[in-house]
């Protein structure tokens, strides 16, 4: 059918599995959960690239502040280098993370690899189907820049 990637959506400890899910055709692991006893680095390790990743930021280090943000990006600077992952907090952002912490690690991801700051929409979701005039100071709350 022309399909090069077939995800598999896993929670918690998937280190018994991922041999299984290879050789039923999947090739990509959402959402390594760190929490639950995944690693990037380790499933990266034995399965080399015959596996895409995406998640394995520990959620963890979100709550536990900006050193804590920094060393988890710097764990799994290595395997995100190496192609074929695309690293997010595993799972949803926990209600304790700060918006702060949770910033700074958009920064430190950002900073690390690269990755352009996205310019900010008025609007929140606006898909560019207004004029740039029309849209009032007061519909850009919350907006950072």
């Amino acid at each position: 059918y022309g399909v090069d990637v077939v995800i598999v959506d896993c929670d918690g400890n998937i280190n018994e599995r991922v041999e299984l899910w290879i050789e039923g055709g999947v090739n990509c692991m959402f959402t390594i959960e760190v929490a639950g006893g995944s690693d990037p680095i380790q499933i990266r390790d034995k399965y080399g690239d015959k596996v895409l990743l995406a998640g394995g930021v520990d959620k963890v280090a979100l709550i536990k502040g900006k050193e804590a943000i920094r060393e988890e990006i710097k764990r799994i600077e290595k395997v995100v280098r190496m192609g074929g992952y695309i690293p997010h907090v595993d799972h949803r952002v926990p209600s304790d993370v700060s918006f702060d912490n949770y910033l700074y690690y958009l920064e430190v991801k950002r900073d690390t690899f690269g990755i352009e700051k996205p310019l900010p929409r008025a609007g929140g979701f606006t898909l560019g189907m207004r004029r740039k005039d029309s849209i009032r100071p007061e519909e850009n709350l919350g907006v950072r820049t």
